[in-house]
């Protein structure tokens, strides 16, 4: 505007655009730096006014969006903060889809910033980041605060190994842990599995395609709450082996079924053919669980042992709600199952009222 200066000719509406830009763009310029600075002095978490009689959330995936659902259902979404780390991408727009929950996003190194607040006047802490690591640390942080916190404390652990080992610690006593492939293994044997086996009066047969996480969950469910209601146990794994070995590990009394172990794909004919060979014997059906990483590997396999056994219990695990495997399994009679929703659906009350 000093080298040019000020418009003296031209059309009116040009002139007025002139003039227009000569304020707008060092005003525009000005407040662009000045929100820079503000957000460097007041991040996100410092904008948290008060978390009296709230139930803090850090976390933004899967599981907190379980969690969220439920507390909306008890009408308690009004007293819900969530905290998300933006490094760990949460699912921004499920989060704030939800009427009256505030959510702050931080970077890591924010989280400290919890201590300033009078942490006792919380209603509860839900510690549901994906990385262990997280929830591990703002629980240390919140006990580290004031001990008396730990009742108000429930937070995931995704490696159960890791968490069986720190059973000792104060981390864990005074706090309530838990792990969404438990809580979803313990809700499916309970609802399906369980009933199936008082159903038959002959002990069945249990085959595990997939043993990871979820699989080493169900097994170790059915080996609390009904153990000889089932004479053998079939596990195919690409690590299957080392994953029965790990699961032998929480074992405290001896089988009351016979285990078999098949390493390689589920999607390897000749595993399945000798399955059915050395495990599938006599007239009696059994229950395939078929709980791999791949939503499609497991309904290819589920619709297959469909047309091989009219009779038997199928069931097939997808990672997430999906209507398509719901509508694909009930026209072949085969049980369709999602982790989220089972975990869901075994939350206690208690962790959020």
């Amino acid at each position: 505007g000093l080298d040019l200066g000020t418009p003296t000719g031209g059309p009116l509406f040009g002139r007025i655009l002139l003039w227009a830009a000569y304020f707008a763009a060092p005003i525009w310029t000005a407040s662009a730096v000045f929100e820079a600075i503000l957000n460097a002095l007041r991040p996100p978490v410092w904008r948290v006014k008060s978390i009296k009689n709230k139930i803090v959330i850090i976390g933004g995936g899967e599981l907190a969006i379980g969690f969220l659902n439920r507390i909306k259902a008890a009408g308690n979404t009004h007293r819900v903060i969530v905290i998300v780390d933006k490094s760990q991408h949460p699912h921004l727009d499920a989060l704030r889809s939800y009427r009256r929950v505030r959510v702050f996003v931080i970077s890591g190194d924010q989280m400290y910033r919890l201590r300033r607040y009078p942490l006792h006047k919380a209603h509860k802490f839900l510690l549901l980041s994906e990385r262990d690591d997280i929830n591990f640390e703002v629980a240390s942080l919140l006990l580290a605060q004031d001990p008396e916190l730990g009742s108000k404390i429930v937070y995931h652990v995704s490696n159960l190994r890791f968490l069986r080992v720190l059973q000792d610690t104060a981390i864990v006593r005074q706090c309530t842990t838990f792990n969404q492939y438990e809580m979803a293994a313990t809700q499916l044997a309970r609802e399906r599995l369980m009933r199936r086996f008082k159903a038959t009066d002959y002990r069945d047969t249990v085959v595990l395609a997939g043993f990871g996480r979820f699989g080493q969950s169900i097994l170790e469910q059915l080996d609390h709450h009904a153990s000889g209601a089932f004479s053998r146990v079939a596990i195919i794994d690409l690590r299957a082996e080392q994953r029965a070995l790990i699961a032998d590990e929480e074992v405290v009394t001896a089988r009351k079924y016979t285990r078999y172990t098949y390493e390689g794909d589920v999607d390897d004919p000749e595993i399945w053919q000798r399955l059915f060979t050395e495990v599938v014997i006599g007239e009696q059906e059994p229950v395939f669980v078929i709980t791999t990483g791949n939503d499609e590997t497991n309904l290819r396999c589920a619709i297959w042992l469909r047309k091989q056994f009219p009779g038997a219990m199928i069931i097939s695990r997808t990672l997430a709600p999906s209507y398509f495997a719901e509508s694909v399994c009930a026209e072949h009679d085969v049980v369709s199952v999602n982790t989220a929703a089972l975990a869901q659906a075994s939350i206690p009350h208690a962790w959020y009222r």
